[in-house]
């Protein structure tokens, strides 16, 4: 969802929101550290069950007040549809054993990210589940997706 006329990227919606044209924003951490340490953003909450290692005393929005809230960002790998199931095992396998590395973990400690590894049929069902999760917060909230 995003705010029309407030920017199209993250830096738009961030230098409006310290402009004061746009009154909150979400944003993954990474991209609006900077901003809080300069004070020009204040950080409310993070949206997942524990508090972030790059902003530890920011409390989650469940320990704002918003009961049960756990909402955290996260990212895909994505294939066409009819992609061989050679090819598709084979780049679950390279991921799964990059993301297991220390580089990598110690690179997305530092960029606030906890990479989650998961099979292709649990990461299916986990985006299907969080979809309809997504859609009915909105729906309740009566917001409609952009």
């Amino acid at each position: 969802m995003r705010a029309p006329g407030h920017g199209d990227s993250i830096a738009e919606v961030i230098a409006n929101t310290v402009a004061g044209r746009i009154t909150y924003m979400m944003s993954p951490i990474e991209f609006a550290l900077a901003g809080i340490r300069a004070g020009k953003l204040v950080a409310l909450g993070v949206t997942t069950k524990k508090r972030s290692s790059l902003l530890p005393e920011v409390p989650t929005i469940a320990e704002a007040g918003v009961a049960g809230y756990d909402f955290p960002i996260w990212y895909g790998v994505w294939v066409a549809a009819g992609t061989p199931d050679a090819v598709v095992d084979k780049l679950a396998k390279d991921i799964a054993s990059v993301l297991a590395t220390p580089e990598l973990r110690d690179w997305s400690a530092k960029h606030g990210a906890d990479p989650m590894s998961l099979t292709q049929p649990e990461f299916a069902s986990f985006v299907v589940s969080e979809s309809e999760r997504a859609a009915r917060i909105m729906k309740s909230a009566g917001l409609t997706p952009q």
